[in-house]
Formats: C-alpha cells, sequence, structure tokens
C-alpha cells in the first residue's frame, strides 16, 4: 500500500533528483501565507452552515500511536459528531497549515547532504462547502458512518481538504492521517508504521461507536484504498489510479475508479487506461460499470457495485495527475518550487505532473466534476440504493 503500484523506487528516484536542483535563494523560503490565483476567499465551513449549529463542520486535529510513533490526523466532522478517542484532545483549526519539509524529506530519500534544507509552512484557508448538494448530493450519511482519506506520495493530509469538507457536510466523520513519505515529514518512520498501520490505527482511534467505514485514495493512496484489510462497506475509491491492476482487484466491498487519458503517470502502466479497460473485459476480471461523463457517474437509478470513470482525450476536460488535488496545496507547491521548474525541465525530470498543472490549471474544474461523483458514491452506498 505504501509504494505507487509498484513505482516507489523510480518515484523516490526522481524525486531525489528534483531535490538536488533546489535553488539556495533564502527568499523562497519567507513564511506567508498563499492563495489560489484569481479566487476569493472561499466561505468556512462555519459560515456556510452557521444557520444550523448541528450542521456546522469543522477541522480538528489530533494524532495517533503506531509503534510508539506520534502520527498526526485530521478530522474534518459535525459539531455533533467530534471524535474523542485517539492518544490526545482533538484541537479545532480554523487553518490548515500545509507543511513541505525538503531537508527532512532528502534525508528519507537518502540525499543527506540536503538534509539543512529548510522546512515551510503554509496557511491556508478552508475551503467552503461549494454549493454541490443540488448534484444529487443530499446528505445520506448515518451516525457513525466515516471516511478515511489516504494521500499520495510525497502527499498530504490537506491535498483532498474540499473533498473531506464536503462529505463531512453531508454527515461523514473524515479522518486524513499523515502516512509515510509525505511532504511535512513529521515524523521519523520506523519497523511497523506502515500505511497499513497507519489506517488501522486511525480507524481504532475514531471506533468510540459503531462505525461504518469507507475509504479514497489519490495515487499511492489509491492503492492503499485498494488494499487496506477491512470491511468497507461504504466503498473504496481510487483516484489517479492505474486503471490495470486496479480493475483485476479482488474487493468484495464497493469500488469507485477513476483515472485520466492525461495524467502523466500512466506512462508507468503497461498499457494505457482505455486498453486496461478493453484488456479487462477480455480477461473476465470482475465486472463494471463505465460511466460516460463525471455528471453521470451514480447519479442514475441503480448502483454499480464496481464503477469506472475514465477522463478520455478529446473530452471537455482531460486533468493530469495532480488536477485531483485541492486547488489551494497546488498553488502552495506552485509557489514553492516555481523558482527550480526550468531547471527541472532542462534535466528532463519527471514532475508528477506538477508542471503541467501549473500551465492548465484545471483543479478547480476537476473539483467541480469529481467531488460531487464522490459524494454521490459514498453517500448512495449509505443508504444502500
Amino acid at each position: 500500500g505504501s509504494r505507487r503500484f509498484g513505482h516507489m523506487s523510480g518515484a523516490s528516484r526522481r524525486a531525489s533528483l528534483l531535490l538536488a536542483t533546489l535553488p539556495l535563494s533564502a527568499g523562497l523560503w519567507a513564511q506567508r501565507p498563499v492563495r489560489p490565483r484569481g479566487e476569493p476567499r472561499g466561505r468556512t465551513p462555519r459560515a456556510e452552515h452557521a444557520a444550523e449549529a448541528e450542521d456546522v463542520v469543522r477541522c480538528v486535529r489530533g494524532s495517533v500511536d503506531v509503534e510508539g510513533v506520534s502520527i498526526p490526523v485530521a478530522v474534518w466532522c459535525q459539531d455533533s459528531r467530534r471524535p474523542t478517542g485517539g492518544g490526545g484532545a482533538w484541537v479545532p483549526t480554523e487553518e490548515y497549515g500545509y507543511t513541505v519539509d525538503i531537508g527532512r524529506i532528502a534525508s528519507k530519500l537518502r540525499v543527506g547532504w540536503l538534509s539543512w534544507l529548510p522546512s515551510r509552512t503554509y496557511s491556508l484557508a478552508p475551503a467552503g462547502v461549494p454549493p454541490w448538494r443540488g448534484a444529487a448530493c443530499a446528505s445520506q450519511a448515518r451516525a457513525g458512518d466515516a471516511l478515511l482519506f489516504a494521500h499520495g506520495f510525497l502527499g498530504s493530509p490537506f491535498d483532498m481538504a474540499h473533498a473531506c469538507e464536503a462529505l463531512a457536510s453531508d454527515g461523514f466523520v473524515v479522518a486524513a492521517p499523515e502516512l509515510p513519505e509525505s511532504l511535512a515529514a513529521s515524523y521519523e518512520a520506523r519497523e511497523g508504521v506502515t500505511r497499513e498501520a497507519i489506517v488501522a490505527a486511525t480507524q481504532a482511534a475514531l471506533g468510540d461507536e459503531p462505525r461504518r467505514w469507507g475509504i479514497w485514495g489519490h495515487s499511492a493512496g489509491s492503492g492503499t484504498a485498494l488494499s487496506q484489510p477491512g470491511e468497507f462497506a461504504l466503498g473504496r475509491a481510487c483516484l489517479a489510479c492505474p486503471l490495470g491492476r486496479a480493475l483485476e482487484a479482488r474487493v468484495s466491498d464497493p469500488l469507485f475508479l477513476c483515472a485520466s487519458e492525461g495524467d502523466g503517470c500512466n506512462r508507468f502502466s503497461e498499457t494505457s487506461p482505455a486498453d486496461s479497460l478493453t484488456l479487462a473485459a477480455v480477461n473476465k476480471a470482475p465486472p463494471f460499470s463505465t460511466f460516460e461523463s463525471a455528471d453521470l457517474a451514480y447519479a442514475g437509478p441503480s448502483l454499480p457495485r464496481r464503477g469506472v470513470l475514465l477522463f478520455r482525450e478529446g473530452d471537455a476536460l482531460l486533468p493530469n495527475h495532480i488536477s485531483f488535488l485541492w486547488t489551494r496545496t497546488n498553488e502552495a507547491l506552485f509557489d514553492l518550487l516555481s523558482a527550480f521548474l526550468p531547471l527541472a525541465k532542462a534535466l528532463n525530470l519527471f514532475l508528477l505532473d506538477f508542471d503541467t498543472e501549473k500551465e492548465s490549471r484545471l483543479a478547480a474544474p476537476t473539483a467541480a466534476k469529481v467531488v460531487p461523483a464522490l459524494r454521490r458514491f459514498f453517500g448512495r452506498n449509505a443508504v444502500g440504493g
């Protein structure tokens, strides 16, 4: 689960090379909040639902213990559903501290001579919950229903904070732990501190009442969502996932796979996403339904047990690898990485589509399509139809 379906070693090598190109400009590390270019500050979850106190969505920060290591966890929930378990108090936060610790990441990737490079933290305002409720997104969660987000390699618990807020507004408790190889690098991993163990510990910390669980992940996190042991009756969703391997997964829980032909990481798969769909049918993989568009995903009368949404060449929207992530975390990375993107390109380094997204800015339109589909997937599974 901690590898990008077998390509983590390659990603680590590329990241090591990328780190070696970092500029030494002191001005790059000045602390300041960042907001997406041209995007107004969104309404906070508090402002969105101020009329109904029980519907106020908050983010609280806490931690869980895994093999003696304290693992940070962010939880989004309505006030009445705030967690009480775990390794300490769950403290409300009004902004998200999005940290990128270049030096510790370098050390983890065995580029120790760069370990002196500093850390930078951005203060990101909450996304607010956009008016997506009309897109078949009525609140369907029952008391005790919980979801978990698994970020990818060099990712963050806040990579999909916009989706976490939206799902919490639907009544789910939504947890996002910091997994190994995160951008924040806030803890030293040791034997036993794995993605699987962290997810299990997070579930246990939120287990004060009977819960039904769902899980979704991005990139390497989609592997976590597929492979995590246990029952996820609310479903497993995989974004920016290698379709070939995902389609072969033998999981009994509801499954939603979402991929794009515009994803630069497709180069690491043996077959293209479209060919993977064809081969899955020929090789008699578990049956699946293909949605013609994001707007139709889980919007019809039937509830497919396994559904696939593929953004294809020629579509009006063709997301890249990080278009699936939150606009504000992407913008923070652009702010940090822009100074050495030209050099990285000159060295022909693959940047996990950061350069592509910097030019295209597709995160907002992708969120407008994918997040409602996620809400329908988990919401309809919560009521069974």
